[in-house]
């Protein structure tokens, strides 16, 4: 794959990723069933892919067992962020998801026994206050929507981390299945408990919601995480950092229009964005340049 094609694949799938915000406000079913929905809907898309195109690889499902840590993992994270998309709205759920960077910062470097870096730490205090502006006025639902959205972006930096120390061990494709087929699981058991306490909410998809999951699970879900995935093998580091960062700025936008989030946001939520966005724009091409300035200065 050439570096532009990998480009243009890496922003395409940020594009089908920041959707699923809109999407997870569009369907009508609770944070648990949808995320339901979408893992065996993920799961199935993908695994029949590999079958028809006869890739499958059977010994990886069961050699690499550590990956199926990783779909619980992307269980509970959607389930807080969709939660938090419930409770709040798509936009203050996609802007507490970009405070992965100050997440990131630090638990990157444990997971994968890299140096810890003083820049990335301090860029990632820097989107504290924003956070604060945010959630300051914030009562009620909305702040448990925050609340959700924060440990969202927990457990995606987790997530993430280890993603990037065993993506080596097998291709894109069979890692989102992985991924895909633990999260159902995962979510089985969870909806079973709110089943067998009574407080499993309505479990069948109405009218819109089928095309709606649909969509969120083959194309958002399957199709973007296989090209993201790939891309980044090719695109470097600082740069897929800078194109993923655009995802919160993506969905933001298209809330704002497709679902007239702007009636819900206050002034303090717009200076806290900004503070956000200014962060996670500015954190990548700094770190660029300084590696640029620390090459030229070895050589």
């Amino acid at each position: 794959m050439s570096l532009k094609r990998a480009y243009l694949q890496l922003h395409f799938a940020v594009v089908l990723l920041a959707f699923t915000a809109i999407l997870g406000d569009l369907i009508s079913l609770s944070a648990s069933v949808l995320v339901w929905w979408r893992t065996i809907i993920a799961a199935l898309g993908i695994g029949i892919f590999l079958f028809a195109t006869k890739k499958l690889r059977v010994d990886w499902l069961f050699q690499k067992k550590k990956i199926y840590v990783l779909g619980f993992l992307v269980a509970i994270h959607w389930i807080c962020f969709f939660g938090s998309i419930k409770l709040a709205n798509a936009s203050t759920a996609l802007i507490c998801f970009s405070t992965i960077t100050f997440f990131t910062a630090w638990i990157e470097p444990w997971i994968t026994g890299r140096k810890r870096e003083v820049h990335e730490v301090v860029f990632g205090l820097l989107v504290i206050p924003g956070i604060l502006l945010i959630a300051g006025k914030a009562e009620g639902h909305v702040l448990y929507g925050i609340y959700l959205g924060l440990l969202a972006a927990l457990l995606v930096a987790v997530l993430s981390s280890f993603e990037k120390k065993w993506l080596t061990e097998l291709n894109a494709e069979h890692l989102t299945f992985m991924q895909m087929a633990s999260a159902w699981v995962t979510m089985c058991i969870w909806v079973f408990g709110e089943y067998i306490t009574g407080h499993l909410q309505e479990f069948m998809p109405k009218g819109l919601d089928w095309i709606y999951l649909l969509v969120l699970g083959i194309v958002c879900t399957s199709v973007a995480w296989v090209i993201a995935t790939r891309s980044m093998l090719v695109v470097t580091a600082y740069d897929s950092l800078m194109v993923i960062n655009l995802e919160p700025i993506y969905g933001i936008v298209m809330a704002l229009f497709i679902l007239d989030d702007r009636k819900e946001l206050t002034g303090s939520f717009y200076a806290g964005a900004a503070i956000i966005f200014a962060t996670v724009i500015i954190h990548p091409i700094w770190q660029r340049r300084h590696a640029r300035s620390a090459n030229t200065a070895i050589h």
